[in-house]
């Protein structure tokens, strides 16, 4: 059972939000929050909620800024004009409060995708203690100096045509490489996922692919660089359980080599429990690919251990 509303956040904003509930009288066991992908939206992990919910899981995610039914009155693929970054971060960790004190729920765990688990990675540091665990999938590591010079052009672009203009330079920049990166490709977007009707379903989308802002493109360098600072990692609790779960083809994470490197960081940090899974095969959307089942199981199992 789907339930779909709006959340007020604490600066008035109000996002859209979906709750996915178990078909039976009793409680759920606990919940999973999700945080999607840059230029999608929740409802695409819908096939993964109700998986979920068979198995007695609850779920619940919402519409980041600028996003799927979120973007009402919004910019599309806008966070907002000042620290968009923590305040869409901040958005979560007040979405997670408010079906703690509606659902009451046993324990809350956290999954973000992409975009999402660069914001998975800040809410679990500005709020440590919360979650029962974290699956960080289809993230990456630190840009270095590429990400430097990421946010000197988006600067540029900014001034050039303001903070709320599309970032086509950008959007060109990021995605161009990762287009690249399928022999063959029959779309702009293969390096999605190898099952064709995945990535025409995506193109079909009205709410997915378009083009992000130029103050998007800052907060997301911001948040990349926040997500992957020792400092950061650091201030963690030892005992948060994380799983790192990437495809293996997925240019987001270097095709393993960057997915690699944040689970270094995070054993460098002290974290007790990190786990790394690499899918074979599998390209930046695991949960779409033609072997999600097992991907589904394998997230699922990784939870039921630790809950």
């Amino acid at each position: 059972m789907r339930e779909e509303n709006f959340f007020t956040c604490s600066d008035g904003h109000k996002s859209a939000y979906y709750v996915w509930l178990p078909d039976q009288e009793e409680e759920p066991r606990y919940f999973l929050q999700i945080i999607h992908g840059m230029v999608e939206h929740s409802l695409r992990y819908e096939r993964f909620a109700k998986f979920l919910n068979e198995n007695g899981v609850a779920v619940f995610a919402a519409d980041q800024r600028g996003h799927g039914k979120t973007i009402g009155e919004d910019t599309p693929g806008h966070f907002g004009e000042k620290d968009g970054w923590m305040r869409v971060a901040e958005d979560n960790y007040e979405l997670a409060e408010f079906v703690k004190k509606t659902y009451k729920p046993s324990e809350i765990f956290l999954m973000g995708h992409s975009m999402g688990s660069f914001l998975a990675r800040t809410v679990m540091v500005k709020h440590p203690g919360f979650y029962k665990g974290v699956t960080i999938m289809g993230t990456g590591s630190s840009q270095g100096i590429v990400g430097k010079a990421g946010k000197l052009i988006a600067r540029m672009e900014i001034r050039r045509k303001g903070s709320a203009g599309k970032g086509n330079t950008m959007n060109k920049l990021a995605f161009g490489p990762y287009a690249k990166s399928v022999k063959n490709a029959s779309t702009e977007f293969d390096w999605l996922s190898t099952d064709p009707e995945e990535v025409q379903k995506y193109l079909d989308d009205p709410l997915c692919g378009f083009v992000c802002t130029n103050m998007f493109y800052l907060d997301l360098l911001y948040g990349v660089e926040f997500a992957n600072s020792r400092s950061k990692a650091s201030k963690l609790p030892k005992d948060l359980p994380l799983l790192i779960i990437s495809g293996e083809d997925d240019p987001v994470g270097g095709k393993g080599r960057g997915v690699r490197k944040v689970y270094d960081l995070y054993k460098r940090a002290g974290i007790k429990d990190v786990s790394i899974v690499l899918v074979k095969g599998g390209r930046h959307e695991i949960l779409n690919e033609k072997m999600s089942k097992e991907v589904f199981d394998q997230i699922y199992n990784w939870m039921e251990a630790r809950k």
